[in-house]
């Protein structure tokens, strides 16, 4: 057993006067000021869309991966993703991509209704449509193009299958994840946001 000692409060409270120094020199006050209502009461996401009656580009992994659906939760487990496992729903499905036989990253859909973690709110889906939330890259294997390949990958999949447009979240300040997002060809098309005030939480949404 190991025991290590807990950081004093004003070691803790210096940690994140640093923390919020960088973020405000890196990113702007904007962000840092979004940013700290985040952590508080104010939260905000873009909301992305993506027709699957369009062209879906085909983008190559700089290595040699294989995508399928995952079947087996120890599998997924093995990944070790930041947000562990989302709790399993009938319409809820995982794909993975491989490789050499390793797990490296994971994309997550569901249909007919999306549970939006972050809001605590049910999103509900039309008739045809799918959402995708919780990608995941092992860090080891970023930047090789595999997580944008596995939302085409994913794209085509559901196509195949008949629905017609998928959608997807991701903080508005996440200029990485919105460059690969629109690699898969998803664009903003509203902003949801969420205020809470205790157990009180109003969530609406604008379309751009």
């Amino acid at each position: 057993m190991t025991i290590t000692k807990q950081p004093e409060p004003a070691q803790r409270s210096g940690h994140l006067l640093q923390r919020a120094w960088r973020v405000l020199c890196r990113e702007g006050a904007r962000s840092f000021w979004f940013k700290l209502l985040h952590a508080t009461c104010y939260r905000r996401f873009s909301l992305l869309e993506r027709s699957l009656t369009e062209p879906i580009p085909d983008i190559a992994p700089s290595l040699p991966v294989t995508m399928d659906w995952l079947t087996e939760v120890t599998d997924y487990f093995s990944l070790q993703t930041t947000d562990g496992e989302p709790q399993r729903k009938h319409n809820q499905r995982c794909l993975g991509a491989r490789v050499n036989g390793r797990l490296v990253g994971t994309m997550w859909v569901a249909v007919s209704h999306a549970w939006l973690h972050s809001f605590k709110h049910e999103l509900p889906l039309a008739i045809g449509e799918a959402y995708l939330f919780q990608a995941y890259t092992d860090p080891a294997f970023r930047g090789q193009a595999i997580a944008p390949a596995m939302s085409a990958e994913l794209l085509r999949r559901l196509r195949e299958e008949g629905y017609r447009r998928a959608i997807r979240i991701t903080l508005p300040e996440n200029q990485a994840a919105l460059r690969a997002h629109a690699k898969a060809g998803f664009r903003k098309c509203a902003i949801i946001r969420r205020f809470r005030l205790g157990p009180w939480q109003i969530v609406w949404q604008r379309k751009l």
